[in-house]
């Protein structure tokens, strides 16, 4: 319980510490277990083997730690950005002043998946009559023969035969071995107790039991077939599936449900202290004594319960100091370190330039940039060489189409030239006549009676005379 500060004290100075001291009380005792969701964020994992990280969720966040006893069992599980279901308490640290959550438990957020199908088939099965009471049957009070469905290498069943061997010598234990995790397990309980109601002799009373685990490990309790079979059986069962916080559905078809498997065993038959108290002869001095025995069990718990919790506040302490320290001596090595380091570093610059192979690497990538500056030269003349020859080669081109087509022009020329050829024109019947002084006739008004000519036809020439000349009316 939190109980605020007394008016009449409320205008008391205290001092920082003692206040940090109290806050870390109503904390430590307000908080002393929790659970929360949410996103791990900032995961951290030193050489110190504890896990840091920040726990978040759409608006808040919170500080968080795994000491390295319990991070060896989660170190594969505690993933950057997933979502877990995360057990603790709060612890202060006083030194500064801040608080974070000391987890002992991390579960998967997917259970929340499985807590959903788990209340719909609750819901079924409540409505097809499986949990009804009136198909419960009693207990009896005194059995001979215990039936016991569970894994023989279990620690339940280990439990179980403890607690009954405190239980009556007559008593006759038969063990019906079966899967109590898997997707094999729902038909090998089922299978396991069908058997014990078929056996020559059953038992009067069977004590289906399993450890603790998460949702996840007592899931198969949840199975239909599991349930049915529970229902189906003529024998009266007991379940002790888990620990007290642990419910399945195996647990509501049940006769009777246990918190644990040892307290299975316990209700399923008296303990000789009991029976002995049913005798007569025993006193109301047994029942003081026990009323004795009861509180100072009370009391052990009471002191265990603080002594555990002091005890957690020290460890707490301790690896928070343990964790600055740690701190303190990096970071004061890392200061000594850099100052070691510093004059190394000036010496070191000071004979970069007078290496041999620094001064190698300089002339190396003097050459290198002659080199490329000579290759680019090269690259840029024979690009423009190969500019120049391309439009030369154009030239040429243009040259040669156009004597192509003078060849042509020449080659029309030279067909009507020919086609001129007096030579020709004589092959077609046709002749020239000249003058006696070598000038060719083209008119009758060019010659005279008595005048000599001569014409010439295409085999050879004939000299005449004209006798006479006639002009055609113009």
């Amino acid at each position: 319980m939190i109980r605020a500060v007394p008016a009449d004290h409320q205008n008391t100075p205290i001092s920082v510490t003692e206040l940090t001291a109290r806050i870390k009380q109503m904390l430590e005792i307000g908080f002393g277990k929790i659970q929360i969701t949410g996103e791990i964020s900032r995961l951290t994992r030193p050489s110190s083997g504890h896990l840091y990280f920040t726990i978040k969720d759409a608006h808040a966040a919170i500080s968080a730690v795994i000491w390295r006893s319990t991070a060896m069992r989660y170190k594969n599980v505690v993933q950057e950005g997933g979502e877990f279901i995360f057990t603790g308490h709060i612890s202060v640290y006083e030194p500064r002043g801040t608080y974070q959550l000391v987890i002992s438990r991390v579960e998967t957020a997917g259970a929340g998946k499985l807590a959903a199908e788990f209340e719909r088939r609750k819901q079924l099965y409540a409505e097809l009559g499986y949990f009804d009471a009136s198909r419960k049957q009693a207990i009896p009070s005194l059995p001979n023969h215990i039936g016991i469905v569970t894994s023989p290498t279990a620690a339940a069943f280990e439990d179980v035969k403890k607690v009954l061997a405190t239980r009556p010598a007559w008593l006759e234990l038969t063990l019906a071995p079966a899967l109590v995790q898997g997707s094999s397990a729902p038909a090998a309980i089922a299978s396991a107790l069908n058997k014990m109601s078929t056996m020559a002799s059953p038992p009067q009373v069977i004590l289906l039991v399993r450890g603790g685990g998460s949702m996840e490990d007592l899931w198969c309790f949840n199975d239909e077939a599991v349930v049915k079979a529970i229902v189906a059986c003529p024998i009266p069962i007991i379940t002790g599936v888990g620990h007290e916080i642990d419910t399945t559905l195996a647990d509501f078809a049940a006769d009777l449900r246990a918190a644990t498997p040892s307290n299975a065993a316990e209700l399923c038959c008296p303990s000789r202290d009991e029976l002995r108290q049913r005798l007569p002869r025993i006193s109301s001095l047994y029942g003081l004594l026990q009323q004795r025995l009861n509180q100072k069990n009370r009391d052990q718990r009471t002191l265990q319960q603080r002594q555990n919790m002091a005890w957690q506040r020290i460890t707490d302490a301790r690896h928070h100091n343990a964790v600055q320290q740690s701190s303190r001596l990096n970071h004061a090595l890392h200061i000594q370190l850099n100052k070691r380091r510093a004059p190394l570093r000036l010496l070191e610059k000071r004979l970069v330039p007078l290496q041999p192979i620094q001064r190698l690497q300089q002339q190396r990538l003097l050459l290198n940039h002659q080199i490329s500056a000579l290759s680019q030269q090269a690259r840029t003349e024979h690009q423009q060489r190969q500019i120049a020859f391309n439009r030369a080669t154009l030239q040429l081109k243009e040259q040669k189409k156009q004597i192509q087509l003078k060849r042509q022009k020449l080659a029309v020329l030279c067909g009507e030239l020919k086609e001129l050829d007096p030579s020709r024109v004589l092959d077609r019947g046709y002749n020239m006549s000249y003058s006696a002084d070598g000038h060719v006739i083209t008119q009758a008004s060019d010659l005279q009676p008595g005048d000599n000519m001569q014409v010439r036809f295409r085999d050879g020439t004939v000299d005449s005379k004209v006798t006479s000349t006639t002009r055609n009316p113009i």
